[in-house]
């Protein structure tokens, strides 16, 4: 998985390939205690963290913030919880269905 943030006015790309189980806990910690549809700053902000925390720190929450377009911060983040999920981006899950959809 890779995100995309302009950092120091420059584009860097960041990436991970390992997600551990913890990650997977976080996540379904989360499911279990934030409602989505009513997300919040402290939310988001702690959201923001464990992208972070999956891309092993490699970015700072002010960077991810600073670094990302507006429009693109909650679709980031679920991008994120799916990858963490599932092991694969969006992207790649809906080139999947379209395959099988193509039998």
């Amino acid at each position: 998985m890779k995100i995309e943030l302009m950092v120091d006015g420059k584009k860097k790309i960041f990436t991970t390939n390992f997600v551990s189980g913890r990650h997977f806990r976080k996540v379904m910690e989360y499911d279990s205690k934030i409602d989505y549809s009513n997300i919040g700053i402290d939310e988001t902000d702690e959201l923001v963290g464990f992208v972070c925390n999956v891309f092993d720190n490699q970015f700072t929450v002010d960077e991810f913030y600073d670094g990302i377009p507006s429009h693109e911060v909650i679709s980031t983040i679920t991008s994120v919880f799916i990858y963490v999920r599932t092991g694969k981006t969006p992207e790649e899950l809906e080139s999947e269905e379209g395959n099988e959809l193509g039998k």
